[in-house]
């Protein structure tokens, strides 16, 4: 050994390309020595914590594939056909309040003597009016006047799409509108029509068999029926004008306790203002106390005063009222005298006809009836199907998800089905991930499955399998399957191609507590985390650790939920 030194020795004596090599080397590794030793003082080791809660659930394990996310797309089509909408009907039937009471009674028995009873019935039909729906010979389009709605933005039911030109709008709207009300009213008249002419058509039969004693009784009825309401009505017009005289009395009155107290108010605020509160402190807290008092009942009596006031305007409106409804009630005995005398000589012409009248006239009633309700529901779906559609002068989503496509701009003419929006369907998320034969052993459809993301470390999702292909090979030989898993819950944070694992439960325990396996130190046989107490100082705190998913683990022993517990790293800082 000895030798070998020395002849190494000898050689480098007698080399100077050695020498120069070894010196040179010599020279590196002193370089290097000193950088990492200055590197070494300079830098520090840093601890930080992150914040994790105890949580209570359930923790599983199984079979973990990795996938990534497919979002399913849903297209919004504008379903409405606006032509259709406007189509309305031609034929339907408007009563314009003409049948009923002394004209119905009338109408059916207005056949001349010795002409049959189908003579009179005609009569009835020339007495109810003909208004009809008009067609609209030109067709409204929507003309989109504003995009609201872009590629990229998440959307929820409800939120606007589109805005439309408010003329568009408008007039389609005003057609729609025009067509429900008046079926409405039409069917209105109707049921108050047919009700009284039931009425009247039964009574009237019952009044035509007994004719000879009958009418002049209902005759007295009906005049007695028209007296009694001009009675009742100029009660009424006399109670508002004295309601009237008492209200304005009583603001008379209010009034002139107003203008008092707002004198002795401003008496009150005059000596206040006037006494010099440095010199006369007590003085002036009398006077400012007393100019508050003096206030409050400016206030109170101006309220009251401005209470009267409406009630005097209110009856002052009432005895107009009640002005209109004597004349109106005159009228209507004026009228009603001349019908009731009508009737009863009609009457005492119509016991031929009796039985068939009354048949004709009720079954004339009941088909009237269906027909207006078929027109007024179909004018009814028409409006409800365009409301369905358009809130205001605004396009509504339907649907909630992220858009991908947006199919119409501004300026563009709506047309039936045309596409509003592509987006994603939140509401279909999955994965589908590649399964070997040998682990499908717990894997059906229906099986629960949990879902873990790269984006969100600390949250697990809930999924479900809802479809399984066929098996095939792959390029190994081996049979494997396309397991798809359905995610549930909260998914509006998680986005088209989305990578995170797939676990297929085979074991699961529930209702436990749990951590971040991270926050749990392992020293020997026993474990511990840091736990953060309220006034923000770390314990440091023995627990017992059970079942572990992977991600989270069991506490047995040693915390509750909600605590907070603090995963500890290292970093250098140079």
């Amino acid at each position: 050994m000895m030798n070998k030194v020395k002849n190494l020795f000898s050689r480098w004596k007698n080399n100077r390309k050695i020498q120069i090599v070894i010196i040179a080397a010599l020279v590196v590794v002193l370089v290097v020595v000193a950088v990492m030793s200055i590197g070494l003082r300079n830098s520090e080791t840093q601890v930080v914590y992150k914040e994790t809660q105890v949580g209570f659930g359930s923790l599983a394990v199984g079979v973990t594939e990795s996938g990534s996310v497919d979002i399913g797309v849903i297209e919004q089509l504008f379903e409405l056909d606006m032509s259709a909408l406007q189509r309305v009907d031609t034929d339907s039937l408007s009563s314009s309040g003409k049948g009923g009471g002394g004209n119905m009674a009338g109408g059916m028995m207005g056949g001349a003597p010795g002409n049959s009873g189908f003579n009179g019935f005609s009569q009835l039909f020339n007495m109810v009016g003909g208004n009809t729906f008009q067609n609209s010979n030109d067709d409204s389009s929507l003309t989109i006047s504003k995009v609201i709605v872009s590629v990229g933005q998440q959307v929820q039911e409800g939120d606007v799409l589109y805005e439309l030109e408010e003329e568009s709008v408008n007039q389609l709207q005003q057609e729609l509108e025009d067509n429900v009300n008046l079926a409405r009213a039409d069917l209105e008249a109707v049921y108050a029509d047919q009700k009284l002419s039931k009425q009247t058509a039964e009574y009237t039969y019952e009044s035509s068999i007994a004719y000879g004693s009958y009418a002049g009784t209902e005759y007295n009825s009906s005049i007695n029926n028209y007296a009694t309401a001009v009675t009742e009505a100029e009660n009424s017009l006399q109670e508002a004008k004295d309601n009237l005289a008492v209200l304005e009395a009583q603001l008379a009155e209010a009034r002139t306790l107003y203008n008092n107290a707002l004198s002795i108010y401003n008496n009150s605020a005059w000596s206040r203002d006037n006494v010099d509160k440095t010199e006369d402190t007590y003085l002036y807290v009398q006077y400012f106390q007393q100019a508050q008092s003096d206030y409050s009942t400016v206030q109170t009596m101006e309220n009251k005063v401005s209470q009267l006031e409406q009630k005097v305007e209110q009856a002052e409106s009432n005895l107009t009222t009640a002005e209109k409804n004597l004349n109106k009630a005159k009228r209507e005995q004026t009228q009603g005298l001349l019908s009731a005398k009508q009737t009863k000589s009609l009457r005492e012409l119509a016991y031929d006809t009796a039985q068939e009248t009354l048949d004709i006239s009720l079954a004339y009633l009941e088909e009237e009836a269906k027909e207006q309700e078929s027109v007024y529901d179909r004018a009814q779906d028409k409006w409800e199907e365009y409301s369905s559609h358009i809130s205001g002068i605004q396009i509504l989503s339907q649907y909630k998800g992220v858009v991908t496509e947006v199919g119409l701009a501004e300026g563009d003419a709506l047309g039936t089905n045309d596409v509003l929006i592509t987006l994603y369907n939140s509401e279909d998320v999955t994965m589908t991930v590649t399964i070997s034969e040998s682990n499908m052993t717990d894997i059906a459809v229906g099986s629960k499955a949990k879902v873990n993301f790269i984006a969100y470390p600390e949250q697990v999702f809930e999924a479900t399998v809802t479809e399984i292909s066929d098996a095939t090979t792959d390029s190994k030989g081996n049979v494997v399957y396309e397991v798809t898993a359905t995610l549930q819950g909260d998914l509006s944070g998680l986005f088209q191609g989305m990578t995170g694992e797939v676990t297929f439960i085979s074991e699961e325990i529930q209702e436990v507590l749990y951590v971040n396996k991270r926050a749990v130190i392992t020293e020997g046989e026993d474990s511990y985390v840091k736990v953060k107490k309220a006034d923000g100082s770390i314990e440091k705190r023995a627990v017992k650790v059970g079942f572990s998913d992977g991600i989270n683990i069991e506490i047995t022993e040693g915390l509750t939920e909600g605590e907070t517990v603090l995963i500890e790293s290292k970093v250098s800082k140079t």
